[in-house]
């Protein structure tokens, strides 16, 4: 009995610390502060956050030393070990000779090897900061925005009323990705590669997407038609995915806990 009291404790416990976590839901977004609206960016319904896809990541490319055009060399009886015949035992690397292939036994030290165009490992690959899938259409996102933009200022009714107005797309933000530049593309061709899903529908494509540098972050916008899609709450869940070259991002959305003030908010 003591065991199951302190089992349902701890999950109160941690209801309420998740409540306590979360702003959107039980406090009023004119007393948001700074840090509230960030979390709620970064790690909250309608903010995820997935590691860099594995695909995208530089490729560390092994180079072996080659032979200097030779055949191989090829074994005799008594030398399973290859070490008798074959031009390919003087590779230019070595110095001296690898034994008898050397014809004159001098075991003269051969040319300098030419230094080789291959630059030296630069080490490991770095670690890339993971990638955000942002709802930035969403009215708290929109608010959250608000608010970090503003800082401590008072926001205004106009302001306020402007980020709660319904838009006529969905608009999804990526950002983590590498800028256009880096990853030759083109950003409005990204949109026939994005793609809104739910279960038991079609995928509805994107209808238009570009790219913006937003502080230190490299963004990319992806908007959807509300009328092509329209989503409810009995929808359970919608999957965003895009493709950039080799690079695919899917990550899903639970239509359930993207409410706020009582309202599914996209």
């Amino acid at each position: 009995m003591r065991s199951w009291r302190l089992g349902f404790a701890a999950a109160i416990a941690a209801a309420f610390l998740l409540s306590a976590e979360a702003p959107w839901q039980d406090k009023d977004f004119r007393h948001w502060t700074d840090k509230d609206a960030e979390a709620l960016m970064t790690d909250s319904p309608w903010a995820k956050q997935i590691p860099y896809p594995a695909s995208a990541r530089p490729a560390m490319t092994v180079i072996e030393p080659g032979a200097n055009g030779a055949a191989p060399p090829t074994a005799s009886l008594g030398n399973p070990s290859s070490t008798t015949t074959g031009t390919n035992m003087t590779v230019a690397a070595n110095p001296g000779s690898a034994g008898p292939a050397d014809p004159s036994a001098t075991h003269n030290t051969p040319n300098p090897p030419t230094p080789s165009g291959v630059p030296p490992s630069a080490g490991a690959p770095s670690v890339h900061p993971p990638v955000s899938i942002i709802w930035a259409s969403a009215t708290p996102v929109r608010l959250a925005v608000l608010r970090i933009r503003h800082g401590e200022a008072t926001l205004t009714e106009g302001e306020i009323e402007n980020a709660e107005k319904p838009r006529e797309h969905y608009v999804v933000a990526v950002s983590g990705l590498p800028a256009p530049q880096e990853a030759d593309v083109v950003p409005s061709d990204l949109a026939k590669n994005a793609s809104l899903r739910i279960k038991g529908h079609p995928a509805e494509t994107a209808s238009d997407s570009n790219y913006r540098r937003i502080g230190d972050s490299d963004v990319y916008f992806f908007r959807f038609l509300r009328s092509q899609l329209p989503l409810s709450l009995s929808d359970g869940e919608v999957e965003f995915r895009m493709r950039m070259g080799q690079l695919e991002i899917k990550k899903r959305f639970n239509l359930k806990t993207m409410q706020f003030s009582g309202e599914l908010a996209l």
